[in-house]
């Protein structure tokens, strides 16, 4: 009888850890995201009239999926671009950063509801400060993270190259 009852309890455990396995490896799925560089060209140069790059956010989940986007700046130099800066220094500089929509008003924007396979374009505007120095780099990293999933966020990293105009 022990054993009997022993048996079941195995068996439920089992039948349990099963579907518990399944139902996140199904929420994961419904988490999918992609967030990519226009072109992939995240590698740029911002002179005193900046740049801009061209994002595309997508919903590749089963469901709509609302996505707040961020910008940061990196402290650390992104694919060893240090090694590049004139000045002798391994940080980045910091630059304006802006997230705008890809309409014709350019409205800030910092939310987006996508449906399920619906693609969002917008641009990261990067300005330079005045007094930034010449001939270094900064990295950003802008993200993309659904409100409702558990998922790791959606990332990608822009890299910034601010020349000597003296030297063009």
């Amino acid at each position: 009888m022990i054993m009997k009852v022993i048996s079941i309890l195995i068996t439920m455990s089992f039948v349990a850890i099963i579907s518990f396995s399944d139902s996140k490896a199904i929420s994961y799925k419904d988490c999918k995201a992609e967030l990519s560089v226009e072109k992939n060209r995240s590698f740029k140069s911002a002179d005193e009239d900046g740049t801009q790059f061209s994002l595309v956010l997508t919903n590749m989940s089963l469901d709509s999926k609302t996505f707040y986007l961020s910008a940061k700046s990196l402290s650390e130099p992104c694919d060893n671009k240090a090694k590049y800066n004139k000045r002798g220094s391994s940080t980045n500089v910091d630059l304006n950063v802006s997230l705008n929509s890809d309409n014709v008003n350019k409205s800030a924007i910092n939310k987006i509801t996508l449906r399920s396979g619906q693609t969002y374009k917008f641009k990261v505007n990067v300005s330079v400060p005045k007094g930034t120095p010449y001939n270094t780099w900064s990295c950003i990293e802008i993200e993309a993270k659904s409100k409702d999933c558990e998922s790791k966020p959606e990332k990608t990293i822009l890299s910034v190259f601010v020349p000597d105009p003296s030297e063009g």
